[in-house]
């Protein structure tokens, strides 16, 4: 597979279907922590710098099942604060290009188009619906939900805000998206990278 690949020539990312799978639990799995793994850099990690440490079987897996991304060039990884990058890419994540992140506590760390009484008012819910789907878990509950969405229309067909759940190095975020959720986009993988690869430097 690697010879294949041409795996000295050829750098690895995360699809937005990669993101999901990677970031959705509180314990991610090995496989999980993997995938993680190609996000905690300044930039695109070379496939054979993966696999001294990771399966060839895995990413032969993770390819298929269009979780990783093939690339020709590597890539830089954002290097700004979440305050100042979140305006660059609302407009892909949101389809009235409003958006906010907050974290599981309750808190909102960055917004764009939000007040801050509403992107705190929404961080509190979200924080309240992620704490919900813990207990449920706990209890036996199989819930695998990594989004919820609420609905002003009873067709259902464009959700009013989506709380998109994540888990990066043991801490719970929230992504709040007003109007349409678009995180079928290299936005949304952008995003998570800079949560991923910047730490807290984004709480100004």
């Amino acid at each position: 597979m690697s010879s294949y690949l041409n795996a000295d020539k050829t750098y690895l990312t995360l699809t937005p279907a990669g993101i999901f799978e990677a970031f959705s639990q509180n314990e991610p799995t090995d496989e999980q922590l993997a995938l993680q793994d190609l996000l905690s850099y300044g930039q695109t990690l070379l496939a054979a710098d993966w696999l001294q440490h990771y399966s060839d079987i895995w990413l032969q897996s993770f390819i298929e099942q269009g979780w990783i991304e093939k690339l020709s060039l590597l890539l830089p990884a954002p290097n700004l604060p979440l305050d100042q990058f979140l305006p660059y890419v609302v407009a892909s994540l949101s389809g009235k290009r409003r958006a906010a992140i907050g974290s599981d506590e309750g808190f909102c760390l960055a917004r764009i188009g939000y007040s801050q009484e509403e992107a705190d008012m929404l961080s509190v819910a979200a924080a309240d619906f992620s704490g919900f789907m813990l207990r449920q878990k706990q209890r036996g509950w199989a819930v695998e939900s990594q989004a919820i969405s609420f609905f002003q229309q009873v067709d259902l067909l464009i959700p009013e805000t989506s709380f998109v759940f994540l888990w990066i190095d043991g801490a719970g975020y929230v992504l709040i998206i007003d109007g349409e959720p678009l995180t079928n986009s290299r936005a949304f993988v952008e995003l998570v990278w800079a949560l991923k690869t910047s730490g807290l430097k984004f709480l100004n």
